[in-house]
């Protein structure tokens, strides 16, 4: 006796990924919220820093963006600490969010180069989004001079003034363009991966 048997399989009923164009509108929709937590990392690791080394967290304001009314200055977020006793106290608080940071984009990069890397298009942009929002932080400093900047704090206390700063900025500048390169080849891994079908093909077996 002749046995028909018609095996549908659906493997997966999920949505199709989305297109790159897709995957641009949604970085840029997840611009502002990146920015929102972007300053909150990056305020909070000042006062994260300053409670290690046991001073006092006075203001830390990170929404919304303003007039520093501390300075009368436009703002995206300020930390204001007292009790930061030492020199090395003092340098701690100001590279907190810088070692942040590093320390975040160090395990993006785990992601990137290693078979973590998530198997969905959602997922990649969503991540290549902050890591671009933390490298721009990190590298934002390299072409600020103004003796409010936290870097410069930093290169003041370390005694680093006029030409004794390049080498220290040379080599900010080269762990710049290393981060760079990992975000750089997020952006490859994102917009690399194949749109998955919207449904599995019929599968028809005949016995």
């Amino acid at each position: 006796m002749k046995a028909l048997a018609i095996l549908l399989a659906l493997a997966g009923a999920a949505r199709a990924e989305p297109s790159d164009r897709a995957l641009v509108g949604i970085g840029l929709g997840l611009a502002i919220p990146d920015y929102l937590l972007g300053v909150t990392i990056h305020e909070s690791s000042h006062a994260l820093a300053a409670e290690l080394v046991g001073a006092t967290v006075d203001t830390l304001h990170v929404f919304p963006p303003g007039t520093d009314p501390s300075v009368n200055k436009f703002r995206f977020g300020w930390t204001y600490v007292h009790g930061l006793r030492s020199r090395g106290d003092q340098i701690f608080f100001y590279i907190a969010p810088k070692l942040t940071d590093a320390l975040l984009l160090g395990g993006f990069a785990a992601l990137v180069y290693t078979g973590a890397w998530p198997a969905n298009r959602y997922g990649d942009v969503a991540l290549t989004v902050f890591a671009t929002g933390l490298w721009v932080d990190f590298s934002k400093d390299v072409v600020l001079f103004a003796r409010t900047n936290d870097v410069v704090k930093v290169f003041d206390l370390w005694c680093l003034t006029g030409w004794r700063q390049v080498p220290a900025r040379l080599t900010y500048l080269a762990l710049v363009v290393g981060f760079g390169i990992i975000v750089e080849h997020a952006y490859q891994r994102t917009f690399e991966h194949d749109p998955v079908p919207m449904v599995a093909p019929l599968v028809t077996a005949v016995f």
